[in-house]
């Protein structure tokens, strides 16, 4: 049986957290409830500042969006989705192997230098 999450308290923050999975949502309500009993806080306060703890940890939570390195055929590549489970056994599918989730900000920057062109899957 799931365990019912506390609705946050401020709507945007409640809007964020319906995006969250199971592993985020959790991280985010441990945060808020460390950050309102440790903190003194007022729980829309702590929640506030777990939502950025949040996204800051998992960018992907607010676009939608994962990338995912891969090794295929001896070089390595990324892989955009917006479904982690079809992208990872679209890997198994074509032989590559997950090396990473990574934050898609940092891979256009370091690795395709601030810009990257996508095209579809020929």
């Amino acid at each position: 049986m799931e365990t019912p999450y506390v609705i946050p308290t401020d709507p945007l923050v409640a809007e964020l957290a319906d995006r969250l999975d199971p592993n985020q949502r959790e991280a985010f309500e441990e945060r808020a409830g460390i950050v309102q009993f440790d903190a003194g806080l007022p729980r829309g306060h702590a929640e506030a500042l777990a939502m950025l703890d949040v996204l800051r940890r998992y960018p992907e939570a607010l676009t939608g969006i994962s990338v995912l390195q891969m090794e295929l055929d001896g070089g390595t590549q990324w892989l955009l989705t917006t479904d982690l489970s079809f992208a990872r056994r679209y890997l198994a599918d074509v032989g590559a192997s997950e090396i990473a989730q990574c934050n898609l900000a940092e891979v256009v920057a370091e690795q395709y230098g601030g810009i990257a062109v996508l095209t579809t899957l020929g």
